[in-house]
């Protein structure tokens, strides 16, 4: 049995997962930022007789509900945990700035996830574990713009959402050169696949929201398909040098999110930007 913390779990990739992982007998830690759908989903896992679980509520619109997320883990299993799988992510329609200052597709989707594996990161080397972020293989249509990285300019959701991916995979390369070489924890990028889900559904234009059912109705997988690849790593890992997973392999990666000059220039942004190292 394994303890598995994973963001996102009210709908989607993360609620699906969460599921097999209880139907198999693992301890979940599920976090998302809707207080009624997580009462709903606390609801439905007592009617199914799942007990080896914990919902909490955080909004990564709010650093600081992040910060108190991973508090309260770290309280809570002090003997470490597993896997952190983050996984919440958001398409924002307009160009709107959190109460923190940052573009939120920026906060959400990249700062977020540096916030919580900077907090756990203690846990997971107390049993040598694993961190899975979910990227896609859209962050093949990004650039890498040092004086954008808010991607502010010209806002579009797709072309923001796009670069957060980028970042995703960035992030899991600086992870694993500048603060887990030396370890025995791994990190991996997953690229799920095109998933049936309505991260574009929430939040985006009506036009974004009708291109992207239709195109999810054509091209789209379901989320039970989508999740091979996180219980693959979770039970099996990767080879040594491999990061980018898709379809339980090694996934193709673009050249700018292997250039070692963006991985390096944004992990320093990154952590100058949230005042915070990842020295032990």
């Amino acid at each position: 049995m394994k303890t598995i913390v994973i963001t996102g779990v009210t709908s989607g990739i993360g609620k699906t997962l969460m599921m097999a992982l209880l139907e198999r007998g693992d301890k979940v830690v599920g976090i998302g930022r809707s207080r009624s759908r997580l009462f709903a989903l606390d609801e439905d896992f007592k009617a199914k007789g799942y007990r080896s679980y914990r919902l909490i509520k955080a909004d990564f619109q709010s650093l600081k509900e992040i910060k108190d997320a991973g508090e309260s883990i770290r309280k809570n299993f002090t003997q470490g945990i597993d896997v952190l799988i983050n996984n919440a992510a958001q398409m924002t329609k307009v160009n709107a700035t959190t109460n923190d200052g940052f573009e939120t597709q920026f906060q959400v989707n990249h700062l977020a996830p540096v916030v919580l594996t900077h907090a756990l990161l203690p846990l997971l080397k107390m049993t040598n574990g694993i961190v899975i972020t979910t990227a896609s293989n859209a962050h093949r249509k990004a650039k890498y713009d040092p004086d954008d990285l808010q991607a502010t300019k010209s806002y579009s959701p797709l072309r923001s959402y796009c670069r957060t991916k980028l970042y995703n995979v960035l992030f899991t390369r600086g992870l694993n050169e500048h603060v887990l070489k030396d370890t025995d924890v791994r990190a991996y990028a997953v690229h799920p696949g095109l998933v049936r889900t309505d991260i574009a559904n929430k939040e985006s234009s009506t036009f974004y929201k009708f291109s992207f059912r239709f195109f999810m109705k054509l091209k789209g997988i379901e989320t039970d398909e989508a999740i091979k690849s996180y219980l693959h790593l979770i039970d099996h890992g990767m080879d040594q040098d491999i990061f980018y997973v898709s379809e339980s392999k090694e996934g193709k990666l673009s050249k700018a999110a292997m250039d070692d000059t963006h991985r390096d220039h944004l992990w320093k942004e990154t952590l100058t930007l949230l005042d915070i190292t990842f020295s032990d």
